[in-house]
């Protein structure tokens, strides 16, 4: 009778190994969370009931919109979606040394930049009398009932380095101040992350074998901080990823809304009531390819650098080939260049969970 007991419960330990892994793989998404609903936003569904991947927590970064706000749209989303316990850190507020003047002085001398995230607008980009830019406005998916976690961004990212060591992927899919901060706070850092995937690339028609800036002005994410993301991308992390030519891939269309509001949760209806309609699913399939890798079906591996140089090119990545760079610290990555769409869109929906 004992045997048959012990043999039993080795059986179902046995088929509890096989149903569950061992360890999850852990990560750690660094974004700039704005909201409602959203691209920065959506990262975070691969992760809500996925037993495969662990996200450690979630570090805020202004850029697409000021940091605390996108803190409460983030803490929100997490209540509505049913993980108010996923951790949240703030992070920055204001980039390393970049400011609304600074940028303003280059748009009159090279032309006005499509997009500033929370720098768009005059009254709202720091420079009006009284703004304050960690004041929450109303939100209109209501105000969160949760709190943000007690640690800083960086602290964290620091501390979770150091208790996982190569093993944690950090999807930073926003302007990379957080990480700046946590490679200059620890030099140790960046050697203790796995993998880095980043959404920001030297553009389409970048000359790697000549090493030619390509695009006038550079990409939102490096050009908001461009010392930080030069801090970033000459650290000596394993690796780093970039899908900035794929993210523009696949964008939200009335037939993938639609999908999402079948779902019939309460979730589902948030993400159809507020989705960025024509837009790219840009940090999506930043975060589908960190976790899934084979979703890229062809890349490019250069070398990076971010010039600082004052001019037209100020915040612009610079790709060499591989044995091309002039040795000023540029170091390699690895360039997704086509994307399997068909099957990143049901990992998108499949991530949604259903009534």
């Amino acid at each position: 009778m004992r045997n048959t007991l012990l043999h039993a419960l080795m059986r179902v330990a046995a088929a509890a190994m096989l149903a569950t892994p061992a360890t999850a793989a852990p990560f750690i998404i660094d974004n700039d969370f704005s909201g409602p609903g959203g691209s920065d936003l959506q990262t975070v569904l691969f992760f809500l009931h996925n037993p495969d991947h662990t996200l450690l927590g979630l570090t805020v970064v202004t850029g697409d919109d000021w940091m605390n706000t996108e803190a409460a749209h983030l803490l929100r989303f997490l209540e509505v979606a049913g993980r108010p316990d996923v951790p949240v850190h703030e992070g920055a507020v204001l980039p390393l040394i970049n400011t609304p003047q600074r940028l303003s002085g280059w748009e009159a001398s090279y032309g006005k930049l499509g997009w500033k995230g929370a720098w768009n607008k005059p009254e709202t980009d720091g420079t009006a009398a009284g703004f304050d830019p960690t004041a929450v406005p109303k939100l209109a998916e209501g105000a969160p009932t949760i709190k943000a976690a007690a640690a800083s961004a960086a602290a964290f990212l620091i501390e979770q380095a150091h208790k996982f060591p190569g093993e944690i992927t950090i999807i930073a899919a926003g302007p990379l101040t957080n990480l700046a901060l946590a490679t200059r706070l620890d030099p140790e850092f960046p050697k203790l992350i796995k993998k880095v995937v980043i959404t920001s690339d030297p553009g389409a028609n970048f000359s790697s074998e000549s090493g030619e800036i390509a695009g006038f002005g550079g990409e939102f994410n490096v050009m908001f901080d461009p010392e930080a993301a030069r801090i970033v991308l000459t650290a000596p992390f394993a690796s780093i990823v970039s899908v900035g030519p794929v993210t523009e891939a696949l964008t939200v269309d009335d037939a993938l809304i639609a999908d999402i509001a079948a779902k019939g949760t309460p979730l589902a209806a948030y993400l159809a009531q507020y989705a960025w309609k024509d837009l790219p699913l840009w940090d999506e399939i930043a975060t589908a390819v960190a976790i899934d890798p084979s979703l890229v079906q062809a890349s490019e591996d250069v070398l990076v650098n971010v010039d600082l140089a004052p001019g037209a090119t100020l915040g612009t990545l610079v790709a060499y080939a591989a044995g091309k760079g002039p040795g000023l610290g540029e170091r390699p990555i690895t360039i997704a260049t086509k994307l399997d769409t068909t099957r990143f869109r049901q990992m998108l929906l499949d991530a949604i969970p259903a009534k």
